[in-house]
């Protein structure tokens, strides 16, 4: 008999911190996949290739071309759950209808707010107002109209909001998904396959009502900025102080609600659930080790490309702590035995493992920001391949440099450079179907739709 499946996705949560601030559910958990690795480096091509266990170059989703209309459900591990309810909630804005990530789902949900940017050309101001007021009242859900316009007027009327005598802002979205999902999972038939995405450690970073006050000193009106990666070390270790403390707070945020979801879910139901948690990527924080970067652009460091892995109430037999390598590849085989309870995964892990990096995400709107040189910012936009085995890392780029490094497994998100030198591996054609220099002809060809800029602009990629 199948059990229900949850897939998790805490999007921008790096390994070290996930350590740090997810006690819960690491004390939840039964199994612990510890060098679990993302096969790309942002939430676009990172979800294709777990949705089809393929790299970017190979599914061809990426900043070019962000809908995921070009893959086939068939192609995909959720052909396999065909007598599974497929449901999906998120309120990333990439993993919206708009880019075709629905037809993966027989339901597709999202907050309230994000509902109404899907379906409306909102300009702002009032008529933004106006609009979310009218769609939640005919919605009938008192609180479904609540979130909505607190979520409207914190994000366009911030200042004018902290004026007044209120608690502070709302999370992004976390907890309004949440509510949803029990819903969903009390009245959906078993058994069930949930896709949930929470963005609550995304950029950008501030102060709200539901995070831990006692894990961060920020005031209050503090908010991160958007910046270029090239801009990395224009911040000063205040502002660094504060982004680090708001993004493991806003771990710890999630970390309560995860179990606090799963329990719920687990006395409802009439199989077994199992939860699986990851990360779609990671994020720098701007430490040496991170190259002192802040973000995850132009970057395929070990803080971006090392994420959790972990299972609550896995099938009877799986084993308690893996220590070999794991690729998100590997991730839809992974569910799929979840849901048959085959508890067999020494054929799913282990090395060599390989991931990519594409560039910047619009890079031409980058590329008319950058204040040096041509060749400069070649540099950030190169295309990047790794590979792990054992304890070491390489990274390849488009220009023909290599990089290795000496990874410390008890020390998640550390890498220590050993060498520099030119050239390329002799084997990347056993994992790469495309040399790098012919994929970047592709890309070169592809534009980033003005539909979709607001969307990136949201996220802080332009």
């Amino acid at each position: 008999m199948g059990r229900n499946v949850i897939l998790i996705i805490l999007d921008t949560v790096r390994k070290d911190y996930f350590d740090k601030f997810a006690k819960r559910i690491q004390h939840k958990s039964s199994t612990s996949f510890e060098q679990c690795r993302a096969a790309a480096t942002w939430s676009t091509p990172s979800h294709a290739s777990i949705l089809t266990g393929q790299l970017l170059h190979q599914h061809g989703v990426h900043s070019g071309d962000q809908s995921y209309e070009s893959i086939d459900v068939n192609d995909t591990f959720l052909h396999q759950l065909s007598d599974y309810t497929k449901l999906c909630l998120t309120d990333h804005g990439l993993l919206q209808p708009t880019y075709g990530f629905d037809k993966f789902f027989d339901r597709h949900m999202t907050t309230g707010w994000e509902r109404i940017v899907n379906e409306a050309d909102l300009e702002g101001g009032v008529e933004k107002y106006l609009i979310a007021l009218k769609e939640t009242l005919s919605s009938g859900d008192p609180y479904t109209m609540y979130k909505n316009v607190e979520r409207a007027l914190w994000h366009n009327a911030e200042d004018l909001m902290f004026k007044l005598p209120i608690e502070g802002p709302p999370d992004k979205g976390a907890g309004e998904l949440n509510r949803i999902a029990k819903k969903e999972a009390g009245r959906s038939e078993e058994p069930f396959f949930m896709f949930m995405n929470f963005m609550d450690a995304h950029t950008r970073h501030r102060v709200h009502k539901n995070l831990d006050h006692s894990l961060h000193s920020t005031p209050d009106e503090w908010s991160s900025d958007s910046h270029y990666v090239w801009e990395s070390d224009e911040f000063d270790e205040s502002y660094l102080g504060h982004y680090r403390d708001l993004y493991g707070a806003s771990i710890e945020y999630l970390d309560r609600l995860v179990v606090e979801l799963y329990e719920h879910i687990s006395e409802g139901t009439d199989r077994e659930t199992s939860v699986v948690i990851t990360a779609d990527h990671g994020h720098n924080l701007g430490y040496s080790y991170d190259d002192n970067l802040l973000g995850h652009m132009g970057s395929a460091s070990e803080s971006v490309l090392h994420v959790p892995l972990s299972i609550i109430n896995p099938p009877e037999g799986f084993p308690e702590e893996v220590n070999e390598y794991i690729s998100h590849l590997q991730l839809g085989e992974l569910i799929n035995r979840l849901a048959e309870n085959d508890a067999e995964v020494d054929d799913l892990v282990g090395g060599p493992i390989v991931a990519e990096h594409e560039g910047l995400v619009g890079y031409r709107e980058k590329r008319d920001h950058f204040p040096g040189a041509d060749e400069e910012f070649e540099h950030w936009n190169r295309i990047m391949r790794v590979k792990y085995d054992n304890d070491t890392k390489v990274i390849w780029d488009s220009l023909g440099n290599i990089e290795e490094y000496r990874l410390d497994f008890d020390n998640p998100c550390y890498q220590e450079l050993v060498e520099k030198r030119t050239g390329k591996p002799d084997e990347e054609g056993d994992f790469f179907d495309v040399e790098m220099e012919d994929y970047r002809r592709e890309f070169t060809r592809e534009t980033v739709d003005e539909s979709v800029k607001g969307d990136l602009e949201d996220l802080g990629y332009l």
